[in-house]
């Protein structure tokens, strides 16, 4: 038993999960990121993963504005990933800002792309098929530090009502008392 055990411990290896290297799963490995941005296209459907290095200090980075982004491409007709040439564009505003062309998908049938994006960007994948037909697809992301942390404004809205209630109530019992004196 204990070598079966062993043996299936050694035959064990690292592999990819959207894009990137991990032994484990979800729970133990909280690096993977959770944001996937979907597209469509024709008869295929498209699975953008970002890893802008999301809870990390961007001041204690090298590259604080590094951003790595995995795609897979899924033809729903034939029921298979595809893996040949692509076309890979980051547009800022619909005007190309990183530009790579892939003969075919990497490792496990992703296409990966790296390269800084500033955070002020208004950012979309244009992803063209080469091979067969030419598809072409749109896909808009948003960085991490792109999005609005709306637990901070919800914070705020409702300590700003509890303020407000405060105070009406205060106002209301001054003016009870007043009413109360003058009688």
């Amino acid at each position: 038993a204990l070598g079966a055990l062993l043996l299936i411990v050694v035959a064990a290896h690292a592999h990819h999960f959207k894009g990137l290297p991990h032994f484990n799963y979800f729970e133990n490995y909280p690096q993977i990121p959770q944001e996937e941005f979907l597209g469509q296209a024709g008869d295929y459907e498209f699975s953008l993963v970002l890893y802008d290095f999301q809870g990390l200090k961007k001041e204690d980075l090298q590259m604080p504005d590094d951003a790595r982004l995995y795609l897979v491409a899924y033809d729903l007709r034939q029921d298979r990933v595809y893996s040949g040439a692509a076309l890979l564009e980051i547009l800022d505003g619909g005007k190309p800002v990183l530009t790579a062309r892939k003969e075919r998908a990497e490792e496990e049938n992703i296409y990966a792309l790296h390269g800084a994006l500033l955070p002020e960007g208004s950012y979309a994948l244009r992803v063209t098929l080469l091979e067969g037909e030419q598809v072409q697809a749109l896909i808009p992301f948003a960085l991490s530090s792109q999005k609005v942390r709306w637990g901070r404004w919800v914070t705020a809205g409702l300590v700003g009502l509890v303020v407000a209630a405060a105070v009406g109530a205060r106002r209301a019992r001054v003016v009870q008392d007043r009413k109360k004196a003058r009688i």
